[in-house]
């Protein structure tokens, strides 16, 4: 218990960091659910600046020199940081699709707890990571260099095995069931922002059935398919808290969280690097559209977080040479009699019930003007994981059939949020 206690503490540690910004990053519309989100995403990102810095300057990550850094950066960015926000209260008017949601939060809470949901690449990528992070206190470079560690993804960023060893170092070992408490955390951070988005529009009875369709889906999902202790988690989580500030006429929050958004998805897997990029601009083509001109200060609002995590990891990488041969190749249009029939194979993955198809809102929120951003960043994202299937110089077929499944998590859940919205309110806004 002392493990799932450290968990516990560290989200809430993040949590209470990013709220010290909180009159930067959250609009007086928002929801304080949604505003929970926002501040731990803030906080996480923070935290894994510091371990950066810690990094390059060789210093070890001892637990109590990580307390004391956290510590010290809420103090600071309560002195020195933006005006706070006003309070809002949490939501009281609790319906069925809560109760049903929250059941399929505790059902795959339980399975990943025992590890029997837990992911395959916890063992092979995710968690090997982590450990070693653990024990070397601070991200191995020297050892993820190593020739044989092609098959842990060394190039891929780190915000998940960091969180992790932080985790691990806090408790004093490294205890797989109570790490598995990131994946709960963010399957319930899902859901709050699916709560709240819905919500908006004023119609109680479809917020509480995206909601309660959405914990059953990522609930089915995350115990058929094995995602527990994966980071897919966190690249839905980061486009589903992009997708309010999509759905509205852009300002100046709107602005920090989906630079917010990109940059943790940046920081989640190398598929979030892409994405980081189609969030920001979207957002930045909007402001475009909307007042004519390029705005600096919300290009910087858009860029500078994502920079600020993409610089390094890039710099890290290309310093040890981590990036693998098998992320690229020549396009061979001659795939696509081995892509598309393997892709329709994992369509029909049954771990999602046949929502896999769901997908497809992609492109038809594209035929509404408020959800044409949301449905534009999905389709494009899309095209590109099948564009890596064209490209990659691997076995094609295995390729898809071990990924595309799990990438259309990255997708779906921000897709159905996005399609309720689109469904009630009429055709406005940028």
């Amino acid at each position: 218990m002392i493990a799932a206690a450290a968990v516990l503490v560290l989200l809430a540690l993040l949590a209470v960091l990013g709220s010290r910004f909180s009159g930067a990053l959250v609009r007086s519309g928002d929801g304080a659910l949604f505003r929970w989100v926002v501040y731990g995403m803030a906080g996480s990102l923070v935290a894994h600046l510091l371990l950066t810095g810690l990094d390059a300057a060789g210093v070890p990550w001892h637990p109590a020199l990580l307390a004391g850094l956290l510590a010290a950066a809420i103090a600071l960015a309560h002195r020195f940081g933006p005006e706070r926000a006003e309070r809002t209260r949490l939501p009281s008017d609790l319906g069925w699709g809560d109760g049903v949601a929250l059941l399929a939060v505790l059902v795959f809470a339980c399975t990943a707890w025992t590890l029997w949901s837990t992911t395959p690449d916890f063992v092979y990528h995710w968690g090997h990571k982590g450990q070693r992070f653990f024990l070397h206190q601070g991200v191995d470079y020297a050892w993820l260099a190593r020739p044989w560690n092609w098959v842990l993804h060394p190039d891929y960023p780190n915000l998940l095995p960091e969180l992790y060893a932080v985790s691990a170092l806090f408790a004093g070992r490294f205890e797989p069931s109570a790490l598995m408490l990131w994946s709960v955390a963010f399957f319930l951070q899902m859901l709050a922002v699916a709560r709240e988005v819905p919500g908006e529009t004023g119609d109680r009875r479809l917020a509480q059935m995206v909601l309660a369709t959405l914990g059953l889906l990522a609930a089915f999902y995350g115990m058929g398919h094995l995602l527990a202790g994966a980071a897919e988690w966190m690249i839905a989580l980061a486009f589903l808290t992009a997708v309010p500030a999509l759905l509205r006429p852009p300002d100046r929050a709107g602005d920090w969280q989906v630079g917010l958004a990109a940059a943790f998805a940046a920081a989640s897997k190398i598929e979030g690097a892409p994405f980081a990029l189609l969030l920001a601009g979207t957002q930045l083509v909007r402001r475009l559209a909307a007042e004519r001109r390029l705005d600096l200060h919300a290009m910087l609002r858009l860029g500078l977080p994502a920079a600020a995590v993409g610089a390094p990891w890039l710099g890290r990488v290309f310093h040890h040479d981590l990036f693998l041969g098998s992320n690229s190749g020549t396009f061979e249009l001659s795939r696509a009699k081995i892509i598309f029939p393997a892709v329709a194979e994992a369509l029909a993955d049954p771990a999602w019930h046949g929502l896999s198809w769901l997908v497809l809102l992609g492109p038809v929120l594209l035929l509404v003007r408020r959800t044409r951003p949301v449905g534009f960043v999905a389709t494009c994202q899309l095209l590109f994981y099948l564009y890596v299937y064209f490209t990659a110089p691997v076995d094609t077929r295995y390729y898809v059939l071990t990924s595309f499944s799990r990438l259309l998590f990255h997708l779906i859940p921000a897709l159905v949020v996005a399609a309720a919205v689109g469904m009630q309110q009429k055709d406005q806004g940028p």
